[in-house]
């Protein structure tokens, strides 16, 4: 994923399309060759007429700014612009889950849940050895790593505990 600052680009060589525009520009410019001129019977009637609306030569420059602006724009949109994207971290070494798990982590539990699980299974497709920390309930001695998927089956049984986290 390329990357500009804090935006990121899901395909960003098709920003290459953004040096295309000042050709762009000259070819909007440009200005239609002159009709052919053909002698018609009919055109003696309206000799004498005069046109109220009269059209320009050329396209004003505000006019050509902003379509350009439009071409930019769709084409920066085609680039699929991301803000901060993640980047995906990847270890190589056993995985340690600290969570709190006190009446106040209640409110966004099913959403660390959900992290908790992705995070087990990308350390299962890695083979890593986990092991999961409750703030609320933390153990006695060291932590016990085990097997990404035995950790999983434990995951529902896991709930915010009623009391503060121990310091």
């Amino acid at each position: 994923m390329g990357m500009i600052g804090p935006i990121g680009f899901t395909a960003p060589w098709l920003l290459l399309g953004l040096l295309a525009l000042p050709l762009l520009w000259l070819l909007l410019r440009a200005v239609p060759p002159a009709p052919i001129r053909r002698r018609f019977p009919g055109v003696a009637l309206l000799l004498g007429l005069k046109d109220a609306e009269v059209e320009a030569a050329r396209t004003p420059w505000w006019l050509l700014l902003l379509r350009l602006l439009a071409l930019a724009a769709a084409i920066i949109g085609f680039a699929g612009p991301v803000l901060n994207p993640q980047q995906a971290q990847t270890g190589t070494g056993p995985l340690l889950i600290v969570t709190d798990a006190s009446w106040a982590s209640a409110r966004n539990w099913p959403r660390q849940i959900t992290r908790m699980e992705r995070a087990l299974n990308a350390a299962e497709q890695s083979g890593r050895r986990v092991a999961l920390i409750s703030l609320s309930d933390p153990p006695a001695q060291a932590a016990e790593f085990t097997d990404a998927q035995s950790l999983l089956q434990s995951l529902p049984g896991l709930a915010p505990e009623p009391w503060q986290p121990a310091a």
